[in-house]
């Protein structure tokens, strides 16, 4: 009684994952709520019933609300509802969007969600807790609950050297539409378009998104680098060599000259593009159509690469639910030496990759001749990267200086200037804003691919009947959407990492189970072939007797000789015992975890008790020898 009402805010997290701590990222967050927030946890009790795994899942939840409660000086309210079907708690949990599952042939739904509301009626939902992403339970919770406590429309600057959001082809043709990366963006940001001269980056741009910035003027690096040290975001995209350029008429198909770079805004970011090289990987390589030799061959495009779970850091929230990701003659990023910023791959090639030269695929590359030479460097290459850390600025001078008139190529150089020549541009006014190191942790996301984010790599877009169908064959869309959305969070959200998950399986009887199987199933094989041999040879024994297709046209019985009889007679025999055989091996696959658990039940249910029995006996007949009156011998005579 004591504990349930002095110490029910008192909490010990003894699990190896830290499940039920919050991190500091959102404790901080929490403590900077400023009018009261109202979140609903929706939990059918039917579903936690039929299935306990939802049951642990929902427990755990309903804790971890209840520690942001506690954290959050009485700035959230937690309501828990079971929304029982036909009731109007059923109807407000419909109306909140919360996704219902059908657990019965009568239409009988359940839900698992959760919604959120603040004093502005902005209302966020998470329609349906999803078991596979439980240990992004701390993020998804943070996330809506950030979203609640700003509920201001965010922002995103685009700033591309690439038609992405649609280019005019000329005056008879028709114009090129955005690409399918512009419109997802679309769909859950305010994009605004910005120009590659900008000076200055508006405040109210929440993240910038650069892509293939080539030949940059020194006042827009300027702006870009003083936009992250005063605490903004970007998404950056870069490339040794954009496809994407070679395929549009222009100076760059001309020259191939494709390759983008922030130069020494990298630098002082710590990160740095390998100049004139390619990441090439020979198992993550996507199948083309080839010609040689007049032919057409499906072969390994090694510049061209599918990349999947194991190149993707499933322990960042950004690629944790990214499938796959197409990139095409992509770069490679490294950390700077000396960066003072931590250097954190997202997407990296395989084991089994190669630098390969930039000019080796600029022109009519050769997959064939690729795949040939292509030898291993034995090192995975990255290819994404997250930046986060204190930075100094680029421009330790301040806002750079206009740059001088161009001299006229005509005049002669030994001539004098004419008095009444241009003056030279006077000095740039000193920048009041300008800081030379950020006060806080930057937060930037390189990727050494623009080809990426280009249809053709990604996505196929079909006309029917008069709309577009659009059918993704990777997530690189997903991967922007992503990673805007993920900067646009506050710097404790951005900091927050997958978490281990409740359900922890008995790792010894899946190993058991596992060992148990693979003998299983090749005895099995072994035993299911010699009994198809056997059932064969008894066929064909059954099929040579000179009088079997008379007997059977007749309707009668095969004449059998007598050889022929016990032959068949010793094969039936090894019939029914391979079936017995493998119907023990069948048996035997849970005789090991039987034994495991009669085990574990004796040391649990009868060892221990034994075991304190025992100490219990030991330390009674010591108290009683202690306490055994000691006998003394009286003198003689004495009474």
């Amino acid at each position: 009684v004591i504990a349930n009402q002095r110490l029910s805010s008192f909490r010990i997290d003894l699990t190896a994952d830290r499940l039920y701590t919050l991190s500091q990222g959102t404790r901080t967050l929490l403590s900077k709520i400023d009018e009261p927030i109202n979140l609903r946890l929706y939990v059918s009790e039917r579903l936690t019933q039929e299935i306990p795994s939802y049951g642990v899942f929902a427990t755990r939840i309903r804790e971890m609300l209840q520690e942001y409660q506690n954290d959050s000086r009485g700035r959230l309210r937690l309501e828990l509802i079971d929304p029982k079907p036909f009731t109007d708690e059923e109807d407000r949990a419909v109306a909140s969007g919360l996704q219902g599952v059908p657990v019965s042939q009568g239409g009988d739904m359940v839900y698992f969600g959760l919604a959120g509301t603040n004093t502005a009626d902005k209302e966020e939902v998470i329609p349906f807790f999803q078991p596979d992403r439980e240990q992004f339970l701390e993020y998804d919770l943070t996330k809506l609950v950030y979203n609640l406590a700003t509920p201001k429309k965010k922002t995103v600057g685009l700033m591309a050297g690439l038609p992405i959001a649609g280019e005019l082809r000329g005056m008879n043709a028709p114009p090129a539409p955005p690409w399918q990366v512009n419109n997802m963006l679309g769909q859950f940001f305010d994009v605004r378009l910005l120009e590659q001269t900008v000076t200055e980056i508006p405040a109210e741009i929440g993240v910038l998104v650069v892509v293939h910035p080539k030949s940059l003027s020194e006042k827009t690096l300027y702006a870009i680098d003083q936009y992250v040290l005063h605490g903004g975001r970007a998404l950056v995209f870069v490339d040794p060599h954009a496809e994407g350029e070679m395929t549009r008429p222009g100076l760059a198909a001309q020259t191939g000259l494709t390759a983008s770079t922030l130069g020494k805004v990298f630098d002082s970011w710590g990160v740095e593009l390998v100049e004139g090289k390619i990441a090439a990987d020979r198992r993550a390589a996507r199948r083309v159509n080839a010609t040689s030799g007049g032919r057409v061959n499906v072969v390994d495009y090694v510049s061209w690469l599918r990349l999947e779970a194991a190149n993707l850091d499933r322990g960042d929230i950004l690629t944790a639910t990214i499938g796959a990701i197409h990139v095409a003659s992509a770069g490679i990023l490294r950390p700077k030496a000396g960066a003072t910023t931590e250097f954190m791959p997202l997407i990296k090639t395989g084991s089994d990759a190669q630098a390969i030269d930039v000019e080796k695929v600029k022109f009519s590359p050769d997959p064939s001749a690729l795949l040939a030479a292509f030898k291993s460097d034995g090192t995975p290459y990255t290819i994404a990267a997250r930046l986060r850390g204190k930075a100094k600025t680029a421009f330790p001078d301040g806002r750079p200086a206009d740059p001088p008139p161009a001299a006229d190529p005509t005049a002669d150089p030994a001539a004098e200037k004419p008095a009444d020549a241009p003056a030279a541009p006077p000095a740039p006014a000193p920048d009041p804003n300008f800081v030379a190191e950020s006060r806080d942790p930057i937060n930037v996301i390189v990727v050494a691919d623009t080809d990426m984010l280009e249809d053709r790599f990604w996505v196929q877009v079909q006309d029917f009947f008069g709309q577009q169908v659009v059918t993704p064959n990777a997530n690189n869309g997903d991967f922007v959407v992503n990673a805007v959305d993920n900067l646009l969070g506050s710097n404790e959200l951005i900091g927050l990492r997958s978490r281990g998950q409740v359900a922890r399986p008995f790792g010894l009887v899946q190993d058991i189970q596992r060992d148990a199987e693979l003998q299983f199933r090749a005895k099995e094989r072994e035993l299911t072939e010699k009994l198809r041999d056997t059932e064969r040879k008894l066929s064909d024994l059954q099929s040579q007797s000179p009088d079997t297709g008379a007997a059977a046209a007749a309707g009668g019985r095969a004449i059998l000789t007598r050889e022929q009889q016990e032959a068949i007679d010793q094969f039936r025999g090894e019939l029914l015992s391979i079936r017995k055989q493998l119907r023990d091996v069948q048996q035997n696959l849970r005789r090991d975890i039987d034994s495991l658990q009669t085990e574990l039940k004796f040391l649990n249910i009868g060892a221990i008790p034994l075991v304190v029995a025992f100490v219990a006996v030991l330390v009674g007949l010591a108290r009683m020898r202690r306490r055994r009156p000691v006998r003394t011998m009286a003198p003689q005579g004495a009474e």
